[in-house]
């Protein structure tokens, strides 16, 4: 069994304090007290990486039903269709230009793009729809395949995207740097 002496043990100690006071100190001796220098190309290869290829400030998921009625000489047609959609409204950071980067002192100041619309999607296996007409529209839509379901669907986007306007779902530039300043 080996034994070691109490001062030998508190001497290793000691010499790993100033080891690690000096090293410390050699290391802060040659870093920088002045503010770190922001790089223009840097900052931009970081906004438009693909990890932040979009900044998301709004997401929902909500039900719309949409409600179509059309009557001519050959008969009418009532059609409701219902589904939940999802959507992602922000900013495409890939958008954002060396010209949109502006140094002001210390600080980099970005100019974010106009917020868009980034992706829209129905929920599966939300989709519904019923369709009531007299025979001739009927027969029409049972040729073409379903266009009375169609009609509606190409609605659905529009829709759906003047919902979230009407309900302030949609927020401006000005108030995504808000939120981003706050």
């Amino acid at each position: 069994m080996v034994h070691t002496l109490p001062t030998a043990r508190g001497l290793t100690v000691a010499l790993w304090v100033v080891l690690l006071v000096s090293l410390g100190w050699a290391v802060g001796r040659h870093g920088s007290l002045s503010p770190a220098r922001i790089d223009e190309k840097a900052t931009l290869s970081v906004l438009q990486s693909e990890e932040l290829a979009f900044l998301v400030t709004r997401r929902a998921v909500t039900q719309v039903v949409l409600e179509h009625r059309e009557s001519d000489l050959w008969g009418e047609w009532h059609g409701v269709l219902w589904a939940s959609v999802s959507w992602r409204w922000g900013v495409d950071m890939r958008k954002i230009a060396p010209a949109d980067l502006s140094r002001q002192g210390d600080t980099l100041v970005v100019r974010l793009p106009e917020p868009e619309l980034l992706d829209f999607a129905m929920e599966p296996g939300s989709v519904g729809f019923i369709s009531k007409s007299t025979a001739a529209p009927k027969l029409l839509d049972f040729a073409r395949g379903g266009w009375q379901r169609s009609v509606l669907e190409a609605q659905l986007r529009r829709r759906a995207l003047e919902f979230a306007a009407a309900h302030h779902l949609l927020p401006s530039r000005r108030e995504i740097v808000a939120q981003l300043n706050a």
